[in-house]
């Protein structure tokens, strides 16, 4: 039976359709998934893969960059419902962070459970430069969510958010092994502080707890005279 037709569509819009058919199998498969298996998941004959990519090792390293691109992920970020309070806007946004950096480490799991782990980047003189532009435009886009809500935090809106990031990126690190927490929880703990107020006696407050106690300086002890003094001779 003859694949059907592939709509009409620039290069740039079918390279982009072809990726996000690719992602998923990737994920799936590794390495090891056929063009033959993405052209039917496309819906397109395999040749029209070949006509915007130049293998299939090509299309591969294609999607393996675009998992790590922050497009997408800025524009989610950009659709979090503003009129939310801080703590809900910050748990949408966390809840978004999971799910990419989550289709992330599933990747590099089964490329490397496949004998094929991710290949590192190439080295190039820009390639740094673009790492410190999309976290730049990652923590610009934090703190847009955070907007004039920064007044109630005790630090800078950007240290906030790298705390923010450490703990989204713990939460599903599979190397981490540690407890999965839910974004309200890490946003709470966070916002909160992991301290429970009501378990306190009334009369502790937070500060007293690390406060170190004064040492009790003793006076000094008088010296006792020796019971046998030496007398002056006449």
């Amino acid at each position: 039976m003859t694949p059907p037709r592939a709509p009409a569509m620039s290069a740039d819009d079918r390279r982009a359709s072809i990726i996000a058919v690719t992602m998923p199998l990737l994920r799936e498969k590794g390495r090891v998934v056929s063009t033959k298996e993405i052209a039917r998941a496309a819906g397109i004959a395999e040749g029209t893969i070949f006509r915007v990519f130049d293998s299939k090792e090509d299309l591969i390293d294609a999607t393996v960059h675009d998992a790590f691109d922050n497009s997408t992920l800025l524009v989610e970020l950009a659709e979090v419902e503003r009129a939310l309070c801080l703590r809900d806007r910050l748990a949408a946004a966390v809840a978004i962070m999971q799910s990419h950096l989550e289709g992330v480490f599933a990747l590099m799991t089964v490329l490397h459970a496949s004998g094929q782990p991710m290949r590192p980047p190439k080295h190039d003189g820009d390639a740094h430069k673009r790492r410190e532009e999309a976290t730049a435009e990652l923590d610009a886009a934090f703190v847009e969510l955070i907007g004039t809500d920064a007044e109630l935090l005790r630090v800078s809106p950007r240290q906030f958010i790298g705390y923010l990031r450490m703990l989204t990126l713990s939460s599903v690190h599979p190397m981490l092994g540690g407890e999965s927490s839910t974004p309200e929880e890490l946003v709470d703990v966070l916002l909160e502080g992991a301290l429970d107020r009501t378990a306190l006696p009334p009369a502790t407050t937070p500060a007293t707890i690390s406060a170190p106690t004064p040492a009790t300086i003793s006076a000094p002890t008088p010296a006792t005279p020796s019971p046998t003094t030496s007398r002056k001779k006449t």
